[in-house]
């Protein structure tokens, strides 16, 4: 289901989706806002990620090999 908003745009911003074809506008706006939402979550989950992997211990290249191949030696 949609939902109408109104939005104040910038002049520039203006500049461009003023050559958007009336009936094709939201559907631009839309995909952009998408793309946004999509890109923003990504880095937050990047963030998010690299905090968590600071408060980790470090292992070793070796280790980490180790660990790997016993998983696959259980079959895993």
């Amino acid at each position: 289901m949609s939902k109408r908003i109104n939005v104040m745009i910038d002049e520039d911003t203006w500049g461009f989706l003023g050559r958007v074809p009336a009936g094709e506008r939201s559907r631009a706006i839309n995909e952009a806002l998408r793309a946004w939402a999509m890109r923003r979550r990504r880095s937050d989950a990047v963030r998010e990620m690299e905090a968590l992997r600071a408060q980790l211990p470090k292992i070793s290249t070796d280790e980490l090999t180790r660990w790997i191949r016993e998983d696959r030696e259980r079959g895993h």
